[in-house]
C-alpha cells in the first residue's frame, strides 16, 4: 500500500474563456491539460524541471491516468489544484491529483498519473527513478 505525502502542492487556476464550451463549462479534455501544468509547476517548485531532466538523461512520461469527474468548473471560476505523490514507490512516479474550488474547497475532480523514467537518448526504459530526481523530490534511498 502506498502513502501520499502529507502536505500537498498547490497550484492555482482561473479558467479561461478559451477552455469552455457554449454552455461555459470546461470541455472534459483541457483537465488534463490543468494536470500537467500542475505538475509542471510541481517539478519546478521541487527544482527539477522537464529541461532539467532531459540534461540529466531521462524523461517521465505519463503511462497512465485515471480520472474521475465529480463536478463540472465553469469559465472564471479560481480552481486550486493539489499535487501529492506516493512515497512508497521508486519504479514509478505516481502523482494524484484534486482540483477544488478555491473559495468553496469543494472538489471537483480526482486523478492519478503514473510516469516510467525512459532513457532521453533511446528511449528505453530505466526500471527505477533516476536517483538525482529522487533526491530532488525529498525521497533519496
Amino acid at each position: 500500500m502506498t502513502s501520499p505525502t502529507p502536505e500537498p502542492f498547490r497550484h492555482p487556476l482561473v479558467v479561461p474563456f478559451h477552455d469552455v464550451d457554449s454552455m461555459r463549462i470546461v470541455w472534459h479534455g483541457n483537465y488534463v491539460k490543468y494536470l500537467e501544468q500542475a505538475r509542471c509547476a510541481y517539478f519546478e517548485h521541487r527544482g527539477m524541471t522537464y529541461t532539467d531532466m532531459e540534461a540529466a538523461g531521462f524523461l517521465l512520461p505519463v503511462v497512465s491516468l485515471n480520472v474521475k469527474y465529480i463536478h463540472p468548473c465553469v469559465f472564471g471560476q479560481h480552481l486550486t489544484i493539489e499535487v501529492t505523490r506516493d512515497l512508497d514507490n521508486d519504479n514509478l512516479l505516481v502523482l494524484h491529483y484534486l482540483i477544488r474550488d478555491a473559495a468553496t474547497n469543494r472538489c471537483h475532480l480526482k486523478a492519478t498519473t503514473r510516469h516510467a523514467a525512459i532513457s532521453a537518448a533511446t528511449g528505453e526504459l530505466l526500471f527505477e527513478l533516476p536517483s538525482t530526481f529522487l533526491r530532488r523530490l525529498g525521497n533519496a534511498p
